[in-house]
């Protein structure tokens, strides 16, 4: 049997027609986005800000937040099977962006893995140190703080506690010593928690030193070491320093400084420098019962400070915080002594204080409810332009109120009273 090419062609469809409807199309669809190079990348940020900066590795306290982030090329809607993270090879999210704390101490491999439609493999990995910073005893040390009767001329063994919370990382302490005038005597970085210092020191003096702790991530410390001591006097000689302070908000006052013995007679007296920390020593000193007078020079608004002191043998006694105190307010006069004033272009006024020193900056004068600029002090003289007003015709008593403060912010206000420069009469022709 014959049949014609059409029916044959027919038949053929018909068939492959059939036969692709009985197998799975989806394999023969097209996806350009499958066809394109996938990339991915992560990295860690603090925040989700634009400007927020972004690294591929991080040191962090346990406990502290980290904000994971992804980015995927061309982009996050490529199709895939799945992606999720680990941390040391565990699932750890399955997220592309997220934020997560890490408690467990040590350096953690963290990795984005992305795995596209044909069951290929993508991934990128951070590097995360978790550490606890490291621990100080900011309490048991040796020598222990205010040590006195160092020998000046043996060896000093420094030692302290420290402690490393996580068990698992080396530590370092930097240790510093310096001497009364701050010049550097050793700084050094030391891998236990002990120093010895053999160069021997200066007798009577205050020596101070610290030790800060860090570890191999360069976390440091919270807790510091800050200590000090004294060195021993020769045959028995001891020493008396301290540092004196006022209540005043300026620096550069003179000082002197009386030092009596138990029967009143001046054993020495110095003159302290002019400087923005006053500080005064005397050496050598025998042991004994002393009076301690420490004075402002010509400012005759501190009272003198009296202290008595005992001091034993080759012992170094020190007052860190001699204290004058000012609380006497400014005075404020006119140039006639008299509260009633004439009118004048420039108004003057006695401003004096025998203390801490009067301050411009701090000195108001008001009329009529009104603040006048421009004042100027001069000496003790204040100041006050009052041309314009001075013009003005008045025929009544005005006030003129005068507010100031010290530089010990000792406070003072005084009024006064403007006669009249003009009568009722005139007032009102004009």
């Amino acid at each position: 049997m014959r049949f014609s090419r059409s029916v044959i062609g027919s038949a053929l469809g018909l068939l492959l027609l059939i036969a692709t409807a009985c197998s799975d199309s989806d394999q023969y669809l097209f996806d350009s986005r499958d066809s394109q190079e996938i990339e991915v990348s992560a990295y860690i940020t603090d925040s989700f800000e634009n400007d927020a900066q972004s690294a591929k590795s991080d040191t962090i306290q346990p406990g502290d937040s980290l904000i994971f982030l992804t980015t995927v090329h061309p982009s996050k809607s490529v199709r895939n099977k799945s992606y999720f993270w680990t941390i040391d090879g565990t699932p750890f999210a399955n997220e592309y962006s997220f934020k997560k704390d890490i408690t467990d101490p040590g350096i953690h491999k963290i990795a984005f893995v992305f795995v596209d439609y044909f069951g290929d493999t993508l991934s990128d990995t951070l590097s995360i140190t978790v550490a606890t910073p490291p621990e100080l005893d900011p309490e048991h040390f040796i020598p222990a703080a205010g040590t006195q009767n160092i020998d000046p001329d043996n060896a000093l063994h420094f030692a302290w506690n420290g402690h490393d919370p996580d068990s698992m990382w080396q530590m370092a302490y930097r240790f510093i010593l310096k001497d009364d005038s701050g010049s550097t005597l050793v700084d050094t970085i030391l891998n236990q928690a002990y120093f010895s210092y053999f160069s021997g020191f200066k007798p009577l003096q205050k020596y101070t030193w610290k030790v800060a702790a860090s570890n191999e991530m360069l976390q440091e410390s919270d807790q510091n070491i800050a200590a000090h001591f004294f060195t021993n006097g020769r045959n028995g000689e001891g020493a008396i320093s301290g540092t004196i302070h006022t209540n005043s908000e300026e620096k550069g006052y003179r000082y002197k400084v009386s030092l009596l013995d138990s029967s009143l007679s001046l054993v020495q007296e110095i003159n302290v420098p002019n400087t923005s920390k006053p500080t005064f020593r005397i050496a050598p000193l025998p042991k004994g019962s002393y009076k301690l007078v420490t004075a402002a020079e010509d400012l005759d608004e501190f009272p003198p400070d009296t202290t008595e002191v005992r001091l034993r043998e080759g012992q170094v006694v020190e007052f860190d915080s001699i204290m004058l105190m000012d609380f006497t307010a400014p005075s404020i006069e006119s140039v006639t002594a008299k509260d009633t004033i004439d009118y004048t272009d420039t108004l003057r006024f006695i401003l004096q204080d025998l203390g801490c020193g009067a301050s411009i900056a701090k000195t108001n004068v008001i009329y009529d409810d009104e603040l006048i600029h421009g004042l100027s002090l001069q000496g003790d003289t204040l100041q006050v332009p009052f041309a314009e007003k001075a013009d003005i015709k008045i025929w009544t008593l005005k006030f003129i109120t005068i507010t100031t403060a010290d530089f010990c912010n000792n406070r003072a206000k005084k009024v006064f009273y403007l006669r009249p420069n003009s009568t009722l009469t005139e007032v009102f022709i004009d």
